[in-house]
């Protein structure tokens, strides 16, 4: 079921996003986070979405404001995450779809993704749901004392 993330989810969610910031360079955030600053970004996001089976949050995703200018009011930058051993099962296809649909609702006309190299996966994801990449910031990130590129991908959401 996808639904809209609730406060009761976020412990569960900052275990997910703490999987990737400890073991992988998907995200540049190096420290742990809290449930409680899961809370706080849910709170800022334009949509904040849970995927839960069981009773379990197995994934989410979230849109929020590209940047805080006006003139970037209809662009959002959407970002997903899946419970480690939840991936290939069709629940990152379901999150992303769901959110473009809460985003429209939100007037977002336009989505940005941006994509830490190598990450077949998630190339693979955002081409598959209408995604085209639209650029590579090399050696922006550093993490794993190693300097990682960007890849920029947009979907227009009409």
């Amino acid at each position: 079921m996808i639904r809209k993330a609730i406060a009761s989810d976020c412990e569960q969610i900052a275990d997910i996003y703490n999987h990737y910031i400890l073991n992988t360079t998907v995200t540049f955030e190096v420290d742990p986070v809290t449930a409680e600053e899961i809370a706080e970004r849910q709170n800022k996001a334009l949509c904040f979405l849970a995927y839960e089976e069981d009773g379990y949050v197995l994934g989410y995703a979230y849109a929020s404001n590209y940047h805080s200018r006006a003139a970037y009011r209809y662009t959002a930058e959407g970002s997903i995450y899946l419970k480690n051993g939840a991936e290939g099962r069709g629940v990152g296809t379901l999150l992303y779809e769901a959110l473009f649909s809460a985003a429209k609702e939100h007037g977002i006309r336009e989505m940005i993704g941006v994509i830490a190299l190598p990450n077949k996966s998630s190339e693979a994801l955002h081409q598959k749901l209408g995604y085209r990449k639209v650029g590579v910031m090399e050696r922006c990130g550093f993490k794993f004392d190693q300097a990682i590129d960007t890849s920029i991908w947009q979907r227009s959401l009409g």
